[in-house]
């Protein structure tokens, strides 16, 4: 079963193969791409991250030069010696150092604020909020987040006052906003305060982020995580800010990134298997189409080399195979038919020419033969002993030779004579006519093919007649067939006696039957083609006539 299919399941196979090794390949080449992508995407939102921290530091550190500036300003320089002026004096020294402050809030970079808290005075100088509480007298901290959660503050504690710069923390958001990109989110954070974050954030998907990459924050100032959230892959990059302490943090989606290369990797996969199934569609067509009808003609001559010429493939592939089919079919039937023709002429030749042989030479025969030259002798008719020798010796000399199965037509009749004139001899009222045109005595004909059909007009007829003793033996050519016609003025037979007498010939040999009329059919079968035909009818010279005809063609007519 394997052996019959191997070429399919090897070609199936190598489609598999390759298939396979193409999509590992890919596989190999769209992670390597993958990759890639991963690390541009990661060094884009670091670089993007470093420049907007840095931005971020460079407008802090800004206002820090700002307070530096205003303390070496001159009019910031009277605030020691303030409780010893007037009133008037003093206020025009707030409304000076107002207006200064105001100036150079309006020309940084940010919104800010910049005010003094004089101690002496116990006074803010300045637009901050007359409410507000007196600054902590405690070394500089850095910038810090106030209890509200709205403003960022820096103080600078002097001797006599303190300036304070602050700026809203709609400064950081307008940051977060500037650095939104498709797919990213921005926000900052810090362990002590709560997240500065855009309003379109996802607080729930910030707090998840927060929870797996807390732990990786602590001694880093920069770097880059791959966290999973709810079977969702995360680039989360982060970066801390060396002015306020707090890490800009920027997470995206990994597979909203790599969208369109996992869509274009799905339709690859997609087109694979496609491909695939195209592939075994074919091999099954080619199967269908090629390997059954190879296996099939492959059948057909095992069969043909075990000597089975019966088989015929019955199967239409509509296809070219179609044409092999038939010509394996003619082949086979001419194969056969030849066989047949040649094992049946040597089979029933040497049959009918044996039993043949057995019945003319049968002791009856011979005798009467032996005993017809005895009497002749005795009466010194040497002429009749002559002519009784001379046939009888003819007409066994033709019969004996059983290596030659054919004979011309001329040669046939020549021991039809001899035999006729034996039974002329033997019965006076015997008489026999033979017509047949010159351009027939050449035919190449089976042996024995006619002799037998006088012989038994002779025995079946004439000697069950005592009125009969005439035999015909007459030939007729047309444009498609020859004909031979032996009949007699003997006994003859109706037509159920012809009827059964052609049924029988019909059937297989028997002991019951006698072989002439059998061999010579079978034998017409075999050596002429079709329609070779033996017909019995009656005679009108009043007994039976035997017609043996058969077509024209190249080779009897040599």
């Amino acid at each position: 079963m394997l052996k019959q299919y191997r070429t399919f399941f090897s070609l199936l196979l190598l489609t598999l193969l390759s298939t396979v090794i193409v999509m590992i390949m890919y596989t190999y080449t769209i992670n390597t791409s993958l990759n890639t992508v991963r690390e541009d995407i990661q060094i884009n939102n670091l670089n993007r991250l470093r420049f907007m921290t840095n931005n971020l530091d460079r407008s802090v550190e800004q206002m820090n030069m700002l307070a530096m500036a205003l303390e070496a300003d001159s009019k910031v320089a009277l605030l020691p010696s303030v409780n010893l002026m007037d009133n008037y004096e003093q206020v025009q020294l707030m409304l000076d150092l107002t207006a200064k402050m105001n100036l150079q809030s309006f020309s940084g970079g940010w919104v800010n604020q910049i005010s003094i808290h004089s101690r002496l005075l116990n006074k803010w100088i300045g637009s901050t909020p007359l409410q507000e509480a007196p600054p902590d007298r405690k070394p500089m901290s850095g910038w810090r987040l106030d209890s509200i959660g709205s403003r960022f503050i820096n103080e600078r504690n002097l001797n006599t006052y303190t300036i304070r710069i602050s700026f809203p923390q709609s400064n950081l958001l307008a940051i977060l906003n500037s650095s939104a990109v498709n797919g990213n989110e921005s926000f900052f954070f810090h362990p002590d305060h709560p997240v500065i974050a855009s309003r379109s954030s996802d607080p729930e998907r910030i707090d998840d982020v927060l929870n797996r990459l807390a732990p990786l924050l602590s001694g880093r100032q920069e770097g880059t995580a791959t966290i999973s959230i709810d079977g969702v892959d995360y680039m989360v990059n982060f970066l801390l800010s060396g002015t306020l302490g707090w890490y800009m943090i920027d997470y995206l989606p990994l597979d909203q990134a790599l969208q369109p290369i996992k869509r274009t990797q799905t339709f690859f996969f997609i087109a694979c298997a496609l491909l695939f199934l195209g592939g075994v569609v074919t091999l099954l067509f080619l199967y269908r189409k090629v390997q059954v009808p190879i296996v099939t003609l492959l059948k057909g001559v095992r069969l043909l080399k075990h000597g089975d010429f019966s088989f015929r493939i019955r199967k239409a592939s509509r296809n070219e195979f179609d044409i092999l089919y038939e010509s394996f079919n003619d082949m086979a039937e001419q194969i056969g038919d030849l066989i047949d023709k040649v094992y049946k002429e040597k089979i029933v030749s040497r049959e009918a020419m044996v039993k043949q042989l057995q019945a003319q030479i049968n002791p009856h025969f011979l005798y009467n033969c032996l005993f017809f030259i005895d009497n002749m002798t005795r009466l010194g008719n040497d002429e009749a002993v002559t002519a009784m020798t001379k046939n009888l010796a003819e007409y066994f000399r033709y019969t004996t030779r059983l290596n030659e199965p054919m004979t011309t037509l001329e040669k046939e009749l020549g021991v039809v004579e001899n035999y006729l004139n034996i039974q002329c001899l033997r019965m006076n009222r015997l008489q026999y006519e033979i017509d047949i045109p010159d351009s027939m005595r050449k035919l190449p004909v089976p042996k024995l093919l006619i002799q037998p059909l006088a012989e038994n007009s002779v025995i079946h007829g004439i000697e069950q007649k005592r009125s009969a003793g005439l035999i015909r033996v007459t030939g007729a050519e047309d444009e498609t067939r020859y004909r031979i016609v032996v009949e007699d003025d003997g006994k003859g037979m109706n037509e159920a006696g012809i009827a059964e007498l052609l049924r029988r010939i019909e059937q297989p040999l028997d002991e019951s039957m006698g072989c002439a009329l059998w061999n010579i059919r079978q034998r017409m079968g075999i050596h002429f083609e079709s329609p070779a035909s033996l017909t019995i009818a009656p005679s009108p010279l009043g007994g039976l006539g035997i017609t043996l005809t058969w077509p024209k063609n190249k080779r009897q007519e040599r």
